[in-house]
């Protein structure tokens, strides 16, 4: 009798050791890799507030992901000082459709940065993996909860598609890709959600303190980024499908965006290059002359944009330093409002103005008869009190 209570104790044991298997950080990750293998879909939901230089973007972010075949539907609001840009966009395989100031626009995949959005996929796993002894763990209910805390160069790998994707870079940016390799982390926290049935990564907490360098400029910007994420309705997601009308409206890239200057700047709209004389004879407002410019600057360049009624004068001395002056009706900016544009209040002409000094770039932003003003500088020659006393001069 004695052996046989000895040998039920001993079973049950065993079988409470085996049900309380003790998991590592590595055997979590790891598993969740293995999680997203099959995954079919998922939906996601994204806040992030990025603060560079005292100047604040945010990005919001609804959207669904699917798999076989690879599809994406998202909805964003960008925000920045005195403008807020909604995009809806639908991604099958090769093709993107994005919807941007109310057109479609068709766009080939490979030129876009979409995936930034997927987090649940075995690549961006696999980044978390490699510092899984750096992570440390407690379990909570139903969810293992990940922290990570540090400082170093090789957590940018963790941040670099938030970054990017929260500053709006949605393409395959050369220039963007030169400031990922400049990033410097000062500070850094992550927590990390992962479901104890499945395994499936549910949520994303992060904050970052970093300095990126300016290339060719030699000043360090700080920023703080932070930001959360939610994965939910895992396998749970409709096939995505692109409305018909959708595709029967979008235009090609191409047709609606153009290059106008050495770096590769791209405007929307309707415009063209005229004269300062021939679009004055179009627009009802006067066009007014600049004075007092640093030597070796001259006018460059003269556009109209037919859709806003509004007028960029560009001067340069060469591809790196350059000022823009830019007159628009205030009607037909629908991203105008002064009380949130950031930076320090001045006066035009007695007029309410603002000054964004950022040391590398300058601008100040006014109203003045019905007419939204702008003078943005960056290079040799511009200071505050410079493009202060531009604005002041203006005929």
């Amino acid at each position: 009798m004695k052996k046989l209570a000895i040998i039920l104790v001993l079973s049950l044991f065993a079988m409470t050791a085996c049900g309380t298997e003790t998991l590592s950080q590595a055997d979590v990750l790891g598993k969740s890799i293995e999680a997203v293998e099959n995954l079919e879909s998922y939906s996601v939901e994204m806040d992030m507030v990025i603060n560079m230089m005292e100047m604040e973007t945010s990005m919001t972010l609804t959207g669904d992901v699917t798999h076989n075949p690879d599809a994406m539907y998202l909805e964003m609001n960008m925000g920045i000082p005195g403008m807020s840009m909604d995009i809806e966009a639908y991604a099958l395989e090769e093709t993107v459709y994005m919807s941007v100031f109310g057109e479609w626009l068709k766009v080939d995949a490979s030129e876009m940065g979409l995936e930034d959005f997927d987090q649940l996929n075995q690549e961006e796993m696999q980044k978390l993996l490699e510092f899984s002894e750096e992570f440390t763990m407690e379990e909570k209910e139903d969810v293992y909860i990940l922290t990570l805390s540090g400082e170093g160069d090789e957590y940018s790998i963790l941040i670099e598609d938030y970054l990017k994707s929260g500053m709006g870079d949605f393409n395959e940016d050369p220039q963007m890709e030169e400031m990922m390799e400049a990033i410097q982390v000062n500070n850094f926290n992550m927590e990390i959600h992962i479901d104890k049935k499945t395994f499936m990564q549910t949520a994303q907490v992060f904050n970052a303190d970093l300095l990126i360098e300016e290339a060719g400029v030699g000043i360090a910007m700080p920023v703080n980024m932070s930001g959360n994420v939610k994965m939910t309705n895992v396998n749970g997601v409709a096939p995505i499908e692109i409305p018909e009308e959708v595709k029967e409206s979008a235009v090609e890239e191409d047709a609606a965006f153009l290059d106008f200057d050495a770096e590769g700047f791209e405007l929307f709209g309707e415009y063209q290059e005229m004269s300062v004389e021939e679009i004055q004879e179009i627009v009802d407002y006067d066009i007014p002359e600049i004075h007092g410019l640093p030597e070796g600057y001259e006018l460059t360049e003269s556009i109209y944009d037919e859709a806003m009624e509004m007028v960029m004068l560009s001067y340069e001395k060469d591809v790196d330093n350059g000022l823009m002056l830019s007159i628009v009706p205030i009607d037909n900016d629908p991203f105008f409002d002064q009380a949130f544009i950031e930076g320090e209040e001045v006066t035009v002409n007695g007029k309410e103005a603002t000054l964004l000094d950022m040391g590398f770039f300058i601008s100040l932003s006014w109203e003045q008869d019905g007419l939204l003003f702008e003078l943005a500088g960056s290079g040799d020659g511009f200071t505050s009190e410079t493009i202060l006393e531009i604005a002041e001069n203006l005929e």
